[in-house]
């Protein structure tokens, strides 16, 4: 799994090849980015358990049929023997470390701050645990999280779902959930608008809620406006469909969802006029990789926008900067199946 990556230019290689790329924000399941599929199917099978059970109260997961078990009763971080990631976190009740409690935003989406096993920072690399958690984050693999929330005889535990790991800061790991099926939390509009909002509605008296989404903010956004940059210089400054050249109304479209920073990749976006970036987040048009021609959803061609179907894209100026196919052919399948829902 290492070659699936997303960070390196080698990575972007082997992604032309058999992977992904980055984001539109649409509504599609952590389950079905690329590196998950590419993962063992026990693996894939446990992190639909924690998708399926999602705000449930369960007792102890039981043992998958696979052999593969779902937490671990010795270690809250769940590292199943043979693999590089690992495949949950479990807090528990009174435990040794100071994990922050869960923030629930308007959306569904939730952040939380998970302390690593070892109670020294600097010796965080000392337990595979810890570095199995940092591989997840590295790859953009989520993890299943649960919470123990009733204790002896009748433990219970409730399940808050799929999580990305974005990232590692004095001990501690952020995690970031979406709500249920849903990577699209992160939209582009109403995440600078919640921010706004939240920040417009400051507490003093909850001041490490503040400061957590703060954070958060600040990851989410860190390196977009160099994405936009880079995108629209790589196809002079005009949208890809229709050519219009005013840079205020061209807008970075991500091809595939996006998981952060380090998967803002030329190759993964669009320059597309602000009109067509959201028809493309909506599935409502779409690509063909096999043409780089427009595919618009049948109940449009009586509209305004009927007029670019099948027209064929503008490339970017370098052969490099070329829309990765694979991408292209997972927005182009996730839409099709949206229009016949």
């Amino acid at each position: 799994m290492k070659q699936l990556t997303l960070i390196t230019p080698k990575i972007l290689y082997i992604a032309e090849k058999n992977c992904f790329l980055d984001n539109y924000i649409k509504p599609m399941s952590l389950l079905s980015l690329p590196q998950v599929r590419a993962l063992p199917p026990d693996h894939v099978e446990a992190l639909r358990w924690f998708d399926e059970h999602q705000g449930l109260e369960v007792s102890w997961p039981a043992q998958m049929s696979s052999g593969m078990f779902l937490v671990n009763k010795a270690k809250g971080i769940h590292k199943p023997a043979g693999s590089e990631y690992a495949l949950s976190i479990r807090q528990s009740l009174n435990g040794p470390y100071a994990d922050r409690e869960p923030i629930v935003n308007s959306d569904g989406s939730w952040i939380f701050q998970y302390f690593q096993e070892q109670a020294d920072p600097l010796k965080r690399d000392s337990m595979y645990t810890n570095i199995a958690l940092l591989a997840c984050q590295r790859d953009a693999i989520p993890i299943g999280v649960v919470r123990k929330v009733k204790d002896k005889p009748s433990s219970r535990y409730k399940v808050l779902g799929l999580a990305l790991v974005k990232q590692w800061e004095n001990g501690y790991f952020l995690l970031e959930g979406a709500p249920s099926g849903d990577v699209s939390s992160t939209s582009r509009v109403s995440l600078d608008n919640r921010e706004e909002l939240q920040l417009d509605s400051f507490d003093p008296e909850n001041i490490e809620d503040a400061r957590l989404r703060i954070q958060t903010a600040i990851v989410r956004r860190q390196g977009q406006k160099k994405f936009r940059n880079d995108v629209l210089s790589a196809y002079n400054n005009s949208c890809a469909i229709t050519g219009c050249d005013v840079v205020e109304a061209i807008e970075a479209a991500h091809i595939y969802p996006y998981l952060g920073q380090q998967t803002n990749i030329v190759t993964n976006g669009l320059p597309l006029r602000s009109d067509l970036h959201t028809l493309y987040d909506l599935g409502l048009i779409t690509i063909r990789a096999a043409s780089m021609t427009v595919l618009i959803r049948p109940t449009l061609l009586g509209s305004m926008y009927g007029s670019f179907a099948n027209t064929v894209i503008r490339p970017p100026r370098a052969k490099e900067h070329q829309p990765n196919r694979v991408a292209l052919n997972l927005h182009l399948e996730w839409a099709i199946k949206k229009w016949d829902t």
